[in-house]
């Protein structure tokens, strides 16, 4: 009976082997970097293709580095879905350590599907040395020249000196170019090109600029033939892009931002509902209000940039005070104290009057549409919101994962609360609503702003942690890992059994999901690190 039982066991497993079930990766995974000599200090590129073998889509790719004297400077955007089939050649611009010496480096690769797993097992293995030495000269040398300074909106040439010192010509075949977030390549010369020997090649590409403010390192790989060898070589060149929509015209600002242009036109902030409420009027001198805006945000690079400076202005020139009287931007503008409700409008009104985009967003119960007021400014990378009760100011998405939204979460999905726009109009409640804005797929959003804020090797950590919640017990573990500081979020990943973890968040959703929870979600957060 025992033997019966074996073989069936054992045919079990062959099949499930042969099928690959257990063992197939989901991916061909190869590793390469472009020099293994490098000065102190100095920058040298992973580059790790990935060919989607498996049978769903790859959502993302996490490098970690074994050696903690490099640093990763910049890391690759990662398709939204790389389908099964497809093949990504992603660039990770890497800074080698400042002490001269000979280092192991090794690199391992954790690849996230469609359907939230992790998959590990990638690894490579690298030889650097750090030398003050000459490095051994390559045989294609690749020169980018580019301005380093770029206007947002502009358009500008990268120039490609592509260098020729093998002694027989190299075909140059193809190249691939890692742009900021936003650029675009507008015109580019054809290729295949050959480069006689010790000869030069000019490349000219026309690049156009996104009207928002990026920072960060440009990647070109050129690919090259020597008789039947294909090689590749890398380089990188750093570039800022500044955004000042103070300074442009009409014409820019609407291509800018498009629909949400009208929105700083609008002189007038809130509903008449809260105009009859508050008995005033919600509309500013635009002009009084741009000259002490400019003079506030001064050479700032950005909207966020500009919103943080008026921010950190108001806060620093007006008391605080509970009581709310007034929806007169220029009344409140000359008051020593204001509530949090009246620092809103204010901000609202100095954004709209620099050409940024800019609304009030608020609760809305039915009857009432002047509760927990934001600030809500628009950018190309989307909403940012300031909550001057809680001193908050970041992306729409950052405040998902604050310890101030859950509680709002709480009362639009218990309450019927709505979140609304104000949009001033001839009816009280003339609002828009939002509230999907703020509530659809909370999960992935919270997700994605919790595995920025953690090491990347605890990031498999993170996906245990979750693995087996569902629903609203997953939401719970989201609301609560996400509103923990990050150092100590990363403290505890670090620390704590994954299991035990685990079990805490069960517990305490088990007790709290059906109570009215704090303004602050951070008193759940330190009971979880607690215990």
């Amino acid at each position: 009976m025992k033997s019966g039982k074996h073989l069936i066991l054992l045919a079990i497993v062959v099949v499930i082997l042969a099928s690959g079930c257990l063992f197939k990766p989901p991916a061909e995974v190869r590793f390469s970097v472009d020099k293994t000599s490098v000065y102190p200090g100095g920058i040298f590129h992973i580059i790790v293709t990935v060919n989607n073998t498996g049978k769903v889509g790859l959502t993302g790719a996490t490098l970690i580095l074994g050696n903690e004297n490099f640093q990763i400077l910049q890391e690759p955007t990662f398709p939204s879905v790389l389908k099964v089939g497809q093949t990504v050649q992603l660039v990770w611009v890497i800074q080698a350590p400042s002490k001269p010496g000979i280092y192991n480096l090794q690199v391992s690769l954790e690849l996230r599907d469609e359907l939230k797993r992790t998959w590990t097992g990638f690894y490579g293995h690298f030889r650097i040395t750090v030398t003050t030495e000459s490095n051994v000269p390559t045989k294609i040398k690749l020169t980018p020249e580019a301005p380093r300074v770029i206007m947002g909106g502009r358009s500008f040439t990268l120039k490609l000196v592509v260098e020729n010192d093998y002694d027989q010509p190299v075909k140059v075949e193809r190249i691939d170019i890692s742009l900021l977030q936003g650029m675009r390549i507008i015109r580019s010369p054809s290729l295949p090109q050959t480069i006689e020997p010790e000869g030069k090649l000019l490349l000219f590409y026309n690049v156009s600029a996104p009207y928002s403010y990026r920072k960060g390192f440009v990647s070109v790989i050129l690919h090259y033939s020597i008789g039947t060898s294909l090689k590749s070589v890398v380089a990188s060149f750093d570039v800022e892009v500044i955004w000042r929509p103070w300074e442009v015209g009409r014409k820019s600002l609407q291509r800018a931002y498009g629909d949400y242009y009208s929105l700083i036109q609008e002189n007038t902030l809130v509903d008449r509902y809260w105009e009859e409420k508050f008995n005033s009027s919600s509309s500013f001198n635009r002009t009084f209000f741009r000259a002490f805006g400019v003079a506030i945000i001064g050479n700032a690079s950005s909207e966020y940039d500009a919103a943080l400076r008026l921010y950190r202005w108001v806060e620093a020139s007006y008391n605080t005070t509970d009581n709310t009287t007034t929806v007169d931007p220029d009344r409140i503008f000359r008051r020593n104290s204001l509530s949090p409700v009246e620092k809103q409008l204010l901000i609202t009104a100095l954004l709209r009057s620099i050409n940024v985009p800019a609304r009030v967003v608020s609760l809305f119960n039915g009857s009432d549409c002047t509760m927990d007021p934001l600030t809500e400014f628009y950018t190309n990378d989307g909403w940012y919101l300031i909550d001057t009760k809680h001193g908050f100011i970041g992306r729409l998405d950052e405040y998902l994962a604050s310890p101030y939204f859950p509680k709002v979460y709480q009362i639009v999905s218990t309450k019927g609360y709505r979140v609304v726009v104000q949009n001033p109009g001839g009816h009280p409640h003339s609002h828009v609503d939002v509230t999907t804005d703020f509530t659809s797929n909370l999960d992935s959003r919270i997700y994605n702003v919790l595995v920025e804020r953690i090491h990347p090797h605890l990031r498999s950590k993170l996906d245990l942690v979750l693995s087996g919640m569902n629903g609203n017990e997953r939401l719970y573990a989201l609301f609560l890992l996400s509103s923990a500081p990050p150092d100590e979020l990363n403290t505890l990943l670090s620390t704590r059994n994954a299991d035990d973890i685990q079990k805490t968040i069960k517990a305490l959703y088990e007790f709290y999901w059906d109570v009215p929870w704090k303004d602050d979600f951070r008193f759940y957060w330190r009971i979880l690190a607690g215990g």
